[in-house]
């Protein structure tokens, strides 16, 4: 049985974070809010090169011009596509439930991917 090479590993943590260009935030009952792509400023990624965790956060606030329409509006949970619309979630993280309910409020989501380690 082959091993992989930490070249390998990082290759693969590499085609990950390619990969996933769209982050969704849902509702408490998983319903789509606002799916966001990978170029948004609202959205970076923040682990430090070469981790293992990748780590993508996203900020909303009640007075985006895509979240005010919405409010009050409960968020509770984000998913990873590569795809702007529709397709199957890559990856699902649920958080404590947060409602929005002003303009003045904000959410941070801290999205986070265990990937292979590099040995």
């Amino acid at each position: 049985m082959a091993e992989i090479s930490a070249n390998g590993y990082q290759d693969i943590r590499d085609r990950i974070q390619a990969g996933w260009q769209y982050i969704e935030l849902r509702d408490e009952a998983g319903v789509p809010i606002v799916r966001l792509p990978e170029s948004d400023p609202r959205v970076t990624w923040t682990h430090e090169p070469g981790a293992q965790t990748l780590e993508l956060t996203v900020v909303v606030k009640g007075d985006d011009a895509d979240i005010a329409p919405l409010l009050p509006k409960t968020f509770g949970s984000a998913a990873l596509y590569t795809v702007p619309t529709d397709g199957d979630p890559m990856a699902v993280e649920s958080f404590t439930q947060f409602t929005m309910s002003t303009e003045a409020d904000q959410l941070t989501v801290i999205f986070k991917v265990e990937v292979p380690q590099v040995v």
